[in-house]
């Protein structure tokens, strides 16, 4: 990818490996637009980065979606990076599991989201020489843990998304790469307090960026590597690790 011709948008853009992503980016790319849930979280990003476009998106709402792809219709995206994502940690044999969770939130922002505002970006997309779409899921895609079923299962279900859409695109031999960006347990607020062995947002951001560069499918982040060789080894052994956690 010719990144100085890029134009990036990248949703969650305001924290954690979103607004590392941004800063990587603001040094290849001539334009960037990068959004934010809230007014309140774009207006202290664009404090913090008053090069980048900043737009509200709440992801999880389909009003939303659609009125933030009628703004950007002609912004002519050729990188779409679907960052934003949430994680609830939930016991479902606990008495109040149903009242404390949104589940439907959950997988509105996580999966339904990135599908339909790809759906909405896809044509403009398109229409250029090169264009890719990257979904950034989790080495939880791959072997699920305990504690956030809801979670492990949005980022499988955009895992499996993601591969049919690809074989989609190259049958229509349309001129967009769908790519998939795998992170380990990352530290960042939605981590923090929790895990061991947590990768910097900023070191995810850069291995993300090295993998499109390098024109790789799928782009196994820090320990997800060693987690992809277990599997491959024994997916039984690779899960029994992950299910634990």
């Amino acid at each position: 990818m010719t990144w100085k011709a890029t134009r990036a948008l990248v949703t969650g853009g305001t924290r954690g490996i979103g607004e590392q992503l941004v800063r990587e980016l603001v040094q290849r790319c001539l334009r960037v637009t990068a959004t934010g849930t809230s007014e309140a979280s774009v207006r202290e990003a664009s404090a913090r980065l008053p090069q980048v476009h900043w737009e509200v998106l709440d992801q999880g709402d389909a009003d939303s979606r659609a009125a933030f792809a009628g703004r950007v219709a002609r912004a002519d995206f050729d990188l779409v990076i679907h960052n934003a994502g949430i994680q609830q940690l939930r016991d479902w044999t606990a008495p109040d599991a149903a009242v404390d969770f949104d589940t439907e939130r959950e997988m509105q922002i996580n999966f339904v989201g990135p599908v339909e505002l790809t759906r909405l970006l896809l044509p403009q997309l398109a229409r250029q020489k090169q264009a890719a779409i990257v979904f950034v899921t989790s080495g939880l895609a791959l072997a699920p843990k305990k504690s956030s079923p809801v979670y492990c299962a949005s980022k499988a279900a955009l895992r499996s998304f993601a591969k049919s859409l690809r074989a989609q695109l190259q049958n229509e031999g349309l001129p967009v790469r769908v790519i998939e960006a795998l992170p380990p347990i990352v530290d960042t607020d939605m981590t923090r307090g929790r895990g061991r062995g947590k990768i910097s947002a900023q070191a995810a951001a850069r291995q993300i960026l090295t993998g499109i560069d390098a024109g790789r499918q799928e782009i196994d982040v820090g320990a997800t590597r060693l987690l992809r060789l277990i599997q491959r080894i024994s997916p039984a052994l690779a899960g029994r690790i992950m299910i634990k956690r």
